[in-house]
């Protein structure tokens, strides 16, 4: 009898294990292999005993991101993130209390769309990268602005056209007075003072325009003159340019000073469809440079950004395409005046058993030394039992941390990550073969 009911206990143990074990996203890293690289030669750290499992899935009607880190099949160190109530809160194995951060101003917007994302990973996860196939931006037609305000386009004898319209104060005021209650209060609540006077009347604008057409490029001038109780300035004092030709257009806010123009900030779009390349510029006074660029390469897709600020330049970019039935992508990060540059290799193809197998590859390189992170990638379904968070009600604000909350937390988490520290701490650097 007391066997009998050994067995039924385990298998009454066994059935509520499987009850709560949920099939989930699952991403394997395993056999990893560490080289660092400086001038002194290379060395090889085996990391073939440690495994990582991202688990990712809906648990208490929210998404979550499950991590497990074992080492020789000894687990290290667990850590979940999960989206609750619009926030994002992290949860680690071994710290008592969860940490959270608002997703901001959109945070229920951006809820909705994690839930929805979570719960269609399958076919989320089956989506590939589309490759930028061009696009034909056409030539904005300019005329109509005058248009608007009645006033006739005559041409030269070389047909280039020209028109002029003007928006007196009071027409301007009109305008505001119907958009200015459109606009959200926050936004209005930083401007303060100046939209009290402009709702008063005390401040405001007046316009005068130009347009020129030659048939291939179309420009538009537009200067704006200060009035202050009624009276209008004599001089414009800032200027609003615009050109646009097929596959090309600028936009400048430009001042003026003593008689010239001085450029704030000019943004250029430039596309050439039938090479499939797409050139975004963006230059606020020379402080700050922007540009962004799509482009093929080799069969791949590219997308680069480069930001200049402060003397400081950083350049990114995305690769991705496909090779037969492997996928890959690249990403590349360079920050050049201080000598640092990383970079993340991923690549997958079917492994006939349902899943996807590949490789991941990091590498980080600075001030003369380089290094390189690899493992083996096995991505698929697997039986996954999550360890939601359970209540966020005594977690720790991000945004608003007290002094011992972070001590704390700090104190917990070195006592958390200490063993997948010390079993890397274990191993002994071999000259690379």
């Amino acid at each position: 009898m007391k066997k009998v009911l050994a067995v039924a206990l385990a298998l009454m143990m066994l059935l509520a294990s499987a009850a709560f074990a949920e099939t989930a996203n699952v991403a394997t890293l395993s056999n990893f292999n560490l080289m660092v690289t400086n001038p002194d030669g290379t060395m090889s750290v085996d990391l073939s005993g440690l495994k990582a499992d991202i688990a990712m899935g809906m648990a208490n009607d929210a998404p979550i991101i499950q991590l497990d880190v074992s080492g020789d099949g000894e687990k290290l160190l667990g850590a979940v993130i999960q989206f609750i109530e619009g926030k994002l809160a992290l949860a680690i194995d071994g710290v008592s209390r969860p940490m959270v951060a608002d997703m901001g101003p959109t945070a229920g917007q951006a809820q909705e769309t994690l839930n929805e994302l979570f719960a269609n990973l399958d076919q989320a996860s089956d989506v590939k990268l589309p490759a930028f196939t061009g696009v034909a931006i056409p030539k904005v037609d300019l005329m109509q602005v005058p248009a608007l305000f009645g006033a006739t386009p005559t041409a030269d004898e070389n047909g280039v056209q020209t028109a002029s319209f003007s928006l007196p104060y009071e027409m301007v005021k009109q305008m505001l007075d119907m958009i200015l209650p459109m606009i959200p209060e926050q936004a209005t609540a930083q401007l303060g003072p100046i939209v009290d006077q402009v709702k008063s009347g005390a401040l405001g604008i007046a316009l005068e325009g130009k347009v020129a057409d030659d048939g291939n490029t179309a420009e538009m001038l537009v200067d704006i003159y200060m009035v202050q109780n009624g009276v209008t300035a004599e001089a414009p004092a800032l200027a609003l340019y615009f050109a646009s030709a097929e596959n090309n257009d600028s936009f400048e806010v430009l001042v003026y000073q003593e008689g010239e123009t001085v450029t704030l900030g000019q943004l250029d779009l430039a596309s050439d469809p039938a090479a499939a390349t797409l050139d975004v510029g963006l230059d606020l006074m020379g402080q700050v440079k922007l540009n962004f660029s799509l482009y093929p390469e080799d069969g791949a897709q590219v997308a680069a950004l480069a930001v200049t600020a402060e003397g400081e330049t950083i350049n990114a970019s995305l690769t991705y395409g496909e090779e037969g039935e492997k996928e890959y992508a690249d990403f590349a990060f360079e920050l050049p005046s201080q000598d640092v540059a990383a970079s993340i290799h991923l690549d997958e193809a079917p492994d006939g058993n349902g899943n996807k197998a590949g490789a991941l590859e990091v590498s980080v390189a600075a001030q003369g030394q380089t290094v390189n992170l690899t493992c083996d990638l096995v991505e698929g379904k697997g039986d996954v039992q999550f360890r939601p968070i359970g209540s966020i009600a005594n977690a720790i604000d991000a945004n608003n941390v007290s002094e011992a909350d972070a001590n704390a937390f700090g104190a917990e988490l070195e006592s958390a990550i200490a063993p997948l520290l010390s079993y890397i701490s274990s191993l002994e650097a071999q000259p690379a073969a």
